[in-house]
């Protein structure tokens, strides 16, 4: 009855999804592209990290923005970032991806999704870089995630289990974020 008065009918409506493309607002997949939406990540124990400018624009990453994180100095081995989404992860696939440019060869990087109201609700999955001073597209198997959860928060940790200094060699970049 859009358009007329109403009469006092009642009406139900259940399992509305909402697809990526009608989404408003931080959604995956993050790219960091926007100049509209508020990329804020809340940084812990060490972590920080900012979106800039790509500094590496080369390979399979040539976008404009990319997020950098600088881990240490005087954090804790588990320092990271985490940056809530608008609306829970739609997972039209178990593979989550990232793209990453890290100083060597061997770091570990963190994938970790919390519930929004509580984050003791949560899965990770932890994978090594393979490509030292050059961007790889990263895969994170999130197929043991517990499926009745949603997952609203994004972690991400580079080293988890080592303080960082803040040098260099603590300096990664993130990028594309997404459902794959």
């Amino acid at each position: 009855g859009f358009g007329t008065a109403g009469s006092g009918k009642v009406f139900y409506w259940d399992d509305v999804t909402l697809l990526p493309t009608n989404q408003a607002g931080l959604v995956l997949p993050l790219d960091f592209q926007s100049s509209t939406l508020n990329y804020t990540f809340t940084n812990f124990d060490g972590g920080n990290t900012t979106v800039i400018n790509n500094p590496f624009v080369t390979g399979i990453n040539t976008s404009t923005k990319v997020a950098k994180m600088v881990k240490g100095p005087g954090g804790q081995a588990w320092g990271g970032s985490w940056i809530a989404l608008d609306a829970p992860i739609n997972f039209t696939s178990n593979i989550m991806r990232m793209k990453v440019y890290s100083p060597r060869v061997g770091a570990k990087v963190l994938l970790k999704l919390e519930n929004f109201a509580n984050g003791n609700l949560n899965y990770e999955r932890e994978v090594l870089t393979t490509v030292a001073n050059g961007w790889e597209d990263l895969s994170f198997d999130f197929s043991g995630r517990n499926t009745s959860n949603t997952y609203q928060r994004v972690v991400v940790i580079f080293d988890n289990g080592t303080v960082g200094d803040g040098s260099a060699n603590y300096t990664f970049y993130f990028d594309d974020i997404r459902v794959n």
